[in-house]
């Protein structure tokens, strides 16, 4: 996989042109593309470094004034070099850093089958349900806004819900995005309760993933890995592109 090329097709595809999901829109605010609704989000910036200090000020007076919270995703190939110092200088704290991380949907994706594993794709409010139980489970805390992000949209075809049930228990979720005429699935959660790890469930939401996005006639699969997940997703062919900070501005 040429990554120089993929990465550059990953910012033109997924970061300059967001996708809106229900719930939110794309707005262009001067020189940021920002996605904003149920979540607030800079999704690409032209900036220099002379202009940043002022749009990023200018952009965390507007959120603090709302008393919203904003994301602000930086990877370590973005300019200009001074932003995160920007970033910090106006009260963005860090997150937890991770790797972006592409599959080629060419190779295959077919880890091992795990016993007495049963994962369903959620087709209901009840499924929805057991969607948000596994991911408290899986990351310490149920989110109450996945209900309401999710319940209208369980026929969407651009969302697929996954939870991986053990005798009959719901104990591992994973998510996945699309969108028609793009060229990536984008991965998220992937969360397993922690009694069930190392028992493959991660390995079989990724599986299970990889092929409703071939399905759908994606050509890759990127994902935002913490240094907990990369190990598992290199075996599985997932290559490491770029390292990547969330800065959060609380609300």
């Amino acid at each position: 996989m040429d990554l120089d090329r993929v990465l550059a097709l990953f910012d033109a595809d997924v970061r300059v042109s967001p996708v809106a999901a229900p719930g939110t829109q794309v707005r262009r605010a001067g020189p940021l593309v920002l996605l904003t609704g149920g979540f607030n989000y800079v999704s690409w910036w032209d900036l220099s470094a002379d202009t940043a200090p002022a749009a990023v000020r200018d952009c965390a007076t507007r959120f603090r004034t709302r008393s919203e919270e904003l994301l602000w995703r930086v990877y370590d190939h973005d300019q200009p070099s001074n932003l995160s110092a920007c970033l910090a200088d106006e009260g963005f704290e860090p997150d937890l850093s991770g790797t972006l991380m592409f599959f080629d949907l060419e190779q295959e994706c077919l880890p091992a089958p795990v016993d007495g594993v049963e994962v369903r794709r959620v087709r209901s409010i009840d499924d929805l349900d057991d969607f948000v139980r596994a991911n408290g489970e899986a990351f310490g805390q149920e989110e109450p806004w996945q209900r309401d992000a999710f319940r209208d949209r369980l026929d969407d075809p651009d969302l697929a819900l996954f939870v991986a049930y053990v005798q009959g228990r719901p104990v591992a979720s994973a998510r996945l995005e699309m969108a028609e005429g793009r060229a990536f699935g984008l991965l998220f959660g992937g969360g397993v309760a922690p009694a069930h790890r190392g028992q493959g469930l991660y390995r079989a939401l990724v599986a299970v993933r990889a092929a409703e996005a071939k399905a759908r006639g994606l050509r890759y699969l990127s994902i935002e890995a913490r240094d907990t997940s990369r190990p598992i997703l290199e075996r599985l062919g997932f290559a490491p592109a770029v390292r990547e900070t969330t800065w959060v501005l609380r609300a």
